[in-house]
């Protein structure tokens, strides 16, 4: 039977996961509420891949911003969108899902899956599906046309969970043929956090907003940006991402192990570990602060994860600092408006009601004022 998948999203790496699907092999159905993303692929009835300095076309089955058509008699759901999009995707997926079928979130940030998951249940969902996350992105990408993109680099081993934890595996076989590099986290939490994103985004483009507002032409953001002195600041906030983790049992590789395990560089500490990896030496800086590396990191990342360690009983500072500088330059309350305790149905649970929950996906009380 050929195989068949729907990815939600057109941006860089939903149009690289698509185009790269297809040349594999699979039947394509790509879609994206905002038509701008799509109108170039359709037109060109289907995307240009570039992979090592070769390009091929590579054509889908659907292009649409219907979601309930997209996902129709579709076992395997690949959403790759920014993470604060993911409520408005569970609302437009609830009501069309179906029995037996699985939604991987690609990345979840963190707590993306059970987020997914209260979504759709406090929306009428009965069917039994799966919700997974990514702990990241498969990809180095980027989009250089409206029907064209680039794949700059691939991850070695990207951690995946599911809801429940023991549908792991069956999400692994699925998978398999075309992303091998997906290996079973013991639960949600283990990706959540494992969320490299939220030490590599927010934090530089702090440090570098002046650059990003009045360098026209943009610089390059890992080699540029991330200075040795920026390089110690993520450093720390990595060392309490991985305190939070201790804190509920969950093992997580430091970002140093991260990068050689996901790209084979070398180097003697975090910056030049950075320096050394090729598959950043061509992404650039966002040209404008309004971008999903703050936008999307702070309340989809780091505020979870201080929200997390606050309830175990340790400290954040440096992840706070991150999150009220920011707040206050963007003037948004990332804490309120983010994936904080209260919005994740967690807030009344102790430690080790948490840890079930991600561990069981068992319902609990959202708030349902949240958007």
């Amino acid at each position: 039977m050929e195989a068949s998948v729907t990815v939600i999203g057109a941006g860089n790496g939903g149009t690289a996961i698509a185009a790269y699907l297809s040349s594999q092999g699979v039947k394509v159905n790509l879609c994206d509420l905002f038509p701008q993303y799509i109108t170039g692929i359709q037109q060109a009835s289907g995307i240009n891949l570039t992979v090592n300095g070769r390009t091929s076309h590579c054509q889908l089955n659907l292009v649409t911003t219907d979601i309930p058509l997209a996902i129709q008699d579709i076992h395997l759901i690949m959403v790759v969108t920014p993470s604060f999009t993911h409520r408005l995707i569970a609302k437009a997926c609830c009501n069309a899902l179906e029995e037996g079928q699985t939604v991987i979130l690609n990345p979840g940030r963190t707590g993306g899956a059970l987020d997914f998951l209260n979504v759709i249940r406090s929306r009428g969902c009965k069917a039994d599906v799966t919700i997974a996350e990514a702990q990241t992105l498969i990809y180095a990408c980027r989009k250089t046309g409206p029907s064209s993109v680039e794949i700059s680099g691939i991850k070695k081993k990207i951690l995946l969970g599911a809801l429940p934890a023991n549908r792991t595996e069956q999400v692994l076989v699925m998978l398999k043929p075309f992303y091998p590099q997906f290996v079973a986290a013991k639960n949600c939490l283990e990706t959540s956090l494992s969320n490299i994103g939220a030490l590599f985004h927010p934090t530089p483009l702090l440090l570098n907003i002046g650059r990003v507002e009045s360098e026209t032409g943009g610089f390059r953001y890992y080699l540029d940006g991330i200075s040795p002195s920026v390089a110690v600041l993520v450093k720390e906030i990595d060392n309490e991402r991985m305190a939070v983790a201790a804190a509920y049992g969950v093992s997580v590789l430091s970002a140093e192990e991260w990068l050689v395990e996901s790209y084979d560089t070398h180097g003697e500490d975090l910056y030049h570990l950075i320096q050394n990896n090729a598959a950043y030496s061509t992404i650039k800086a966002p040209k404008t602060i309004d971008a999903r590396y703050i936008t999307e990191d702070v309340p989809m990342s780091l505020v979870p994860i201080s929200e997390l360690g606050r309830k175990a009983g340790i400290a954040t500072p440096n992840i706070d600092a991150v999150i009220q500088l920011t707040s206050a330059i963007y003037k948004r309350d990332f804490r309120a408006s983010g994936r904080c305790l209260k919005n994740l149905g967690l807030d009344s649970m102790e430690r080790e009601q948490i840890i079930h929950y991600f561990e069981t996906g068992s319902l609990a009380t959202v708030d349902p004022n949240w958007h």
